[in-house]
C-alpha cells in the first residue's frame, strides 16, 4: 500500500475528513488531497503530524510496512519534542523567555506530584 492509501485509509479509520485533518494540521483541504493523490509530499514535520494524530510511526506512514503498530513512549516523545522544538524556534526572545519560566513551574510540578506518590 502506498502512503497516498494508507493515509485515506487512516483518515477513514479514523471518521476524518480531508477537511478536518486538515484543519488539525493548519493545511487547506486541497494539500490533503495532494497528498492522497501523489501531487504533494508532505514534509518530514507534516509527516510527524500525521503520525501523532492517527497514533502510527512516521516509518508506518511512509515505508509500506503493512502491519499498524502504536508509537511507543519513546516514539511519542519524540514527536512531541520535535513538535515543541519547532515551535520554540519561531517565538520571539521575550516570549521564549515566558516559555523557560512555564517548563519550571511544570518541572516543579511534577516533582511535587513524583513525591506526593506512594
Amino acid at each position: 500500500m502506498s502512503f497516498p492509501q494508507r493515509l485515506k485509509t487512516l483518515r477513514a479509520e479514523h471518521n476524518m475528513t480531508q477537511l478536518q485533518l486538515g484543519q488539525r494540521m493548519n493545511l487547506s483541504r486541497s494539500t490533503i488531497t495532494g497528498y492522497e493523490t501523489k501531487h504533494r509530499q508532505p514534509s518530514h514535520e507534516k509527516l510527524a503530524d500525521m503520525a501523532e494524530i492517527f497514533g502510527v510511526s512516521v516509518d508506518y506512514l511512509i515505508d509500506g510496512d503493512e502491519t499498524l503498530t502504536p508509537l511507543s513512549r519513546t516514539q511519542h516523545e519524540r514527536i512531541i519534542d520535535e513538535k515543541f522544538f519547532r515551535l520554540y524556534s519561531q517565538l520571539s526572545v521575550t516570549s521564549k523567555e515566558h516559555a523557560l519560566d512555564y517548563l519550571e513551574l511544570l518541572k516543579l510540578r511534577d516533582e511535587k506530584q513524583a513525591q506526593e506518590r506512594p
